[in-house]
């Protein structure tokens, strides 16, 4: 299985490395960060000044002492230190493949900066000259592709414990492609792609028949870690937590001597940039539930994060209606019980603070279900249970087979219009900003799957 998983992965590499569309937007420092960690063993992007400047004080911070200063008003940062908004985790988990990258460019690079490689857009001209900075938004890509493809990977060989080779190559496949996992997480270094990975590696160490002491150690590392990367996964250490001091309390010191080290050492990189134990972006709070109006507001953002035209994650992603037959069926016959109860836990509380912060309800400029794309390692995992019904001479009835194969068929057409076709991307923009004119995203006539195949159907009624 293992020979499969590493044949699968090198394809998925290769594909989302090809693909087109980037995305590289608030990820813009996540490179010179890694480059930064890399040459002078420093977060900061004090040398970057001037491309700060360029990019409007975009996604940087000034920081001195306690005050953290965002925005033009921090002027040159005078008495402080630049550094990037989003969490240090990308970063530091980008730095080996940022240096592989580097190290390839050095070799290959005189090679290929030539036509007809040369001269077909300036990014590629700086990638190609191994300007890792100028050149930032292709190695985000790659780096991120890479994280895509050794998430698909373990979801191989998580699979393949239940499923014939065929079929769990299949996951990994369906993973890759029919998920926001193609269309999201590898299209730029966002907090996504490494989140996906370590979920990943979590869902390998512990679904399992016999767990030992070293599966439960990694798997503190790694939800510490998916934590360190993004906020929201705290609700994946929590319910790892619960679940490994439920089933496995001898081995929860394992666990716990894990994720104690990992968070150790955030809370001093904290401590030392910041002068607190969380960066300002960490402690967000979501707005009040003051009022009717604004519980109404978290219902709203509830349904659009799921059956929205242009936000949904069961409309782009439409074979997920299976992990739910997938999740009974684990349930009902006690699959690795009580690891899916506690899998299904953590989903639905990480759509629900999705929806709790219902101020940023859209996701800002992105493709599809950005903010509900990390429970694609979960949901993926799900269907485990139903197709390994399916192989084991227990076929499902042909009108069901048809409807997955539909599902999956659309799904994929979904997630591959995000990575191959820019237009879908315009969508946030044209004809009017989507932050701007939120409603935008249960627009039914103008859905971003279709953008670029049918005309623009919004343009009457939103004034343009």
């Amino acid at each position: 299985m293992l020979r499969a998983a590493a044949a699968v992965s090198v394809l998925i590499f290769l594909v989302h490395a090809l693909s087109p569309v980037l995305a590289s937007g608030d990820s813009r420092w996540t490179v010179p960060v890694a480059l930064s960690l890399l040459e002078r063993g420093d977060t900061n992007l004090d040398e970057h000044l001037d491309l700060i400047r360029l990019n409007g004080y975009y996604a940087a911070e000034c920081v001195r002492g306690q005050q953290v200063v965002l925005g033009p008003a921090m002027g040159d940062c005078a008495g402080g230190h630049l550094y990037n908004h989003y969490p240090i985790g990308v970063p530091l988990l980008a730095a080996p493949a940022v240096a592989l990258v580097r190290a390839a460019l050095g070799l290959f690079g005189p090679v290929l900066a030539r036509p007809p490689l040369a001269g077909i857009h300036p990014v590629v001209d700086a990638f190609l000259r191994a300007d890792l900075v100028g050149g930032r938004a292709l190695v985000e890509m790659l780096v991120a592709s890479l994280f895509i493809a050794l998430a698909a990977a373990l979801m191989a060989l998580t699979a393949g414990r239940f499923l014939p080779r065929r079929w769990a190559a299949g996951v990994a496949l369906l993973f890759a492609f029919a998920t926001p996992a193609w269309s999201t997480g590898s299209r730029a270094l966002y907090q996504h792609a490494p989140s996906m990975l370590l979920t990943a590696a979590v869902l390998w160490l512990l679904a399992r028949e016999e767990r030992r002491t070293v599966h439960f150690l990694g798997a503190g590392l790694a939800s510490a870690l998916a934590y360190v990367v993004r906020p929201t996964n705290l609700l994946l250490l929590g319910v790892v937590a619960l679940f490994v001091l439920h089933r496995h309390r001898r081995s929860f010191p394992a666990f716990a001597a894990g994720a104690s080290v990992v968070l150790a050492c955030f809370l001093t990189y904290n401590l030392s940039v910041y002068g607190k134990p969380l960066s300002p972006y960490y402690s967000q709070v979501p707005p009040p539930l003051d009022s009717w109006q604004a519980l109404a507001w978290v219902f709203q953002a509830l349904a659009a994060q799921l059956v929205s035209p242009n936000r949904g994650l069961l409309v782009f992603t439409p074979v997920f209606l299976f992990s739910l037959p997938g999740l009974w069926r684990a349930l009902r016959r006690r699959w690795l019980a009580p690891l899916p109860m506690y899998l299904a836990v953590l989903a639905a509380l990480q759509v629900a603070v999705v929806a709790r912060f219902y101020d940023f309800w859209t996701g800002g400029h992105c493709y599809g279900p950005r903010l509900t794309a990390d429970l694609a390692p979960l949901l993926v995992f799900f269907l485990i249970p139903l197709l390994a019904d399916w192989s084991r001479a227990r076929p499902a009835p042909r009108l069901i087979q048809c409807a997955f194969a539909a599902a999956v068929a659309a799904s994929l057409f979904a997630h591959a219009r995000g990575a191959l076709s820019i237009e879908t991307a315009r969508w946030n923009i044209d004809p009017v900003n989507v932050d701007d004119y939120q409603q935008r995203v249960w627009d039914w006539r103008d859905p971003q799957i279709l953008r670029g195949l049918v005309g623009p159907g919004a343009r009457n009624h939103f004034g343009r």
